[in-house]
């Protein structure tokens, strides 16, 4: 199997569809919602930092992060496969060290990551599919 293969397959059946919904549920963009995980990953970085230079470095990119979101929220971001597998890579070793020790905290990090990177993939969200659709459908079937 390879990287893309599984990229492919992570991203269609774990991360875009709940995005997708939370997009069509908010009525925000993709790109939004990409910058929004981004925002809320460097303040979890942030939350979690324990040395002087870690605080502000997740101090300056949640300051970037939230300035880059009000400013361009529906500007289209890029994302590539080898920064997600490279993030997967660290959300399993950190689940795994968790499941270990018993330590949880700071696995979301990843997790919100890999949410902001994948939403970042879709190009096109399907419309809202509202009650009216819905029993159309019915109707016509």
């Amino acid at each position: 199997m390879s990287l893309e293969t599984l990229d492919l397959w992570i991203g269609k059946t774990l991360f875009v569809p709940p995005i997708v919904r939370f997009c069509q549920l908010t009525r925000q963009s993709q790109f939004a919602v990409s910058r929004l995980f981004w925002f809320v990953a460097a303040l979890d970085g942030f939350y979690r930092a324990d040395s002087p230079f870690s605080s502000i470095l997740f101090g300056v990119l949640s300051i970037f992060m939230m300035v880059t979101a009000s400013m361009r929220a529906d500007m289209p971001t890029r994302s590539s496969m080898w920064f997600r597998m490279f993030a997967l890579a660290f959300l399993v070793l950190d689940v795994a060290a968790g499941a270990v020790t018993g330590k949880w905290a700071g696995t979301e990090f990843w997790l919100f990551v890999l949410i902001a990177e994948y939403a970042s993939t879709i190009r096109t969200l399907p419309p809202r599919e509202t009650k009216k659709s819905a029993a159309e459908a019915t109707i016509a079937s």
